[in-house]
């Protein structure tokens, strides 16, 4: 039997909680709860799910029928749920990031290899189908050396007062340019800022990754009123190059063209193609949480565990220094 709960029903918590009640119709999990300290916004959700709701998360905690949660409240409470929930048994996803402080990231990871619980951190777009392929084709060499990587993540809509873009949306490029070039971190960072509200946290950024062979530019904004909505990857390697657009997860953008070196001289461009790797329909926080599901099951240690998180605040901090300073960070 596989208990699960879900704490905090804003936004994401109720994708969460949308998400898991599917899973539970389809036999992936034996019970769900939910847990809000808002008991209009549970009750409401609650209602609409036909699921059980709480308001306090002890009851949760002292609940033998609950074996996993979901930790989906605001970042600064991570760190003392996650502890809470992992000392008294129970199996952890966190959403990003793991926390905002490195200190309580190493601890949170410190208890979860302590008391042997699962502890998986919301990085989803490493479950994004694109984004699997992507790496797929990039580890088996189709595109050639990576040299570059680009990411932007632009919409507009009123800014956060509790973080900002760096940790909101930077910590996924973080993130994922070391996922796919399969290193921990890269030798250096270096980040500039914009805070034109005056609420001391960053409206637009840029993060430039430097991994020697390789190197990786992020821009990330809230203040951009030209798009809808973009969110998308660029991959160039000496082979060719890739593009994900992170809001279509069925399909991924190749482009066979390469520039000639002859005696040491970019002369041309060769094999100037484009087509479209068509992928399976999958919802990416689908795929995430039935992951989540398997890892609890077969105790294996997920993709995206407390270490994957803990690198990421990491270079989240390392950005927001970099921003303060003007200078770039060294990286371990």
């Amino acid at each position: 039997m596989l208990g699960l709960a879900v704490i905090g029903t804003g936004h994401w918590g109720r994708n969460h909680a949308r998400v898991y009640k599917e899973l539970l119709s389809e036999g992936m999990i034996d019970g769900l709860k939910i847990c809000d300290a808002d008991e209009n916004r549970a009750r409401q959700l609650s209602e609409s799910l036909e699921v059980e709701y709480v308001t306090d998360y002890g009851d949760l905690i002292e609940d033998n029928g609950i074996q996993a949660v979901s930790i989906v409240t605001p970042s600064r409470t991570h760190y003392q749920l996650g502890k809470e929930f992992m000392e008294t048994g129970k199996d952890v996803l966190v959403e990003k990031p793991l926390t905002m402080d490195v200190d309580e990231a190493k601890k949170l990871v410190e208890a979860a290899d302590a008391t042997g619980r699962i502890l998986m951190v919301g990085h989803l777009f490493r479950y994004h189908p694109a984004v699997r392929e992507l790496k797929h084709r990039i580890d088996a060499g189709e595109l050639g050396e990576i040299q570059n990587l680009i990411g932007n993540r632009l919409l507009f809509r009123v800014p956060r007062s509790d973080m900002g873009v760096i940790y909101a949306l930077g910590i996924h490029e973080l993130d994922l340019f070391c996922h796919l070039l399969d290193v921990d971190y890269p030798e250096r960072l270096s980040a500039s800022q914009t805070m034109s509200y005056g609420q001391n946290t960053e409206e637009t950024a840029s993060i430039f990754m430097d991994f020697g062979y390789a190197k990786g530019y992020a821009f990330e904004s809230w203040l951009v009123a030209a798009y809808d909505r973009m969110r998308d990857l660029v991959v160039v390697g000496s082979k060719g190059s890739a593009r994900v657009d992170y809001l279509n997860p069925q399909q991924l953008q190749l482009f066979d063209n390469r520039i000639v070196i002859e005696e040491g001289v970019p002369v041309r461009v060769a094999n100037d193609e484009k087509h479209v790797v068509a992928l399976p329909h999958a919802e990416p926080l689908k795929e995430e949480l039935n992951y989540f599901i398997s890892c609890v099951k077969s105790r294996q240690n997920p993709l995206t565990d407390g270490a994957v998180g803990l690198r990421s605040v990491v270079m989240a901090e390392a950005a927001l220094q970099s921003a303060r300073t003007g200078t770039a960070v060294e990286l371990p």
